[in-house]
């Protein structure tokens, strides 16, 4: 009898998922919102988490989309949250997400936001 041996072992996570579609109709409200040009530097940067904020989301649903169907509400939220700072820029997200399965996802569960 073998003493020592290799095991593999399977692990099965359950991770809350959002379908490919409500990814795509979060980045068409993106798309409808995305304003490029302002003349405030202080609204600029507003201007520019939007920015970022599309293409990111863009990014996430180009190398997902021919390999899984669903993507973790996670990594959807880590993008909002590492663009939006402050209370006042929340409308980034919930403008967003408006009218998808998303709307009742709180922002605040998953990003530490700034007066």
């Amino acid at each position: 009898m073998q003493q020592i041996k290799n095991i593999t072992k399977t692990n099965t996570t359950t991770e809350y998922s959002v379908h490919l579609d409500t990814l795509y109709s979060v980045i068409e409200n993106c798309y409808k919102h995305l304003q490029v040009i302002e003349a405030d530097c202080t609204g600029a940067n507003y201007f520019c988490a939007s920015a970022n904020i599309f293409a990111q989301l863009q990014a996430l649903y180009a190398n997902s989309m021919h390999y899984v169907e669903y993507v973790s509400v996670q990594s959807v939220m880590d993008i909002f949250a590492d663009n939006i700072q402050y209370y006042d820029e929340e409308s980034l997200y919930t403008d967003v997400v408006e009218n998808t399965a998303m709307q009742k996802i709180k922002l605040q569960d998953y990003a530490y936001l700034s007066n």
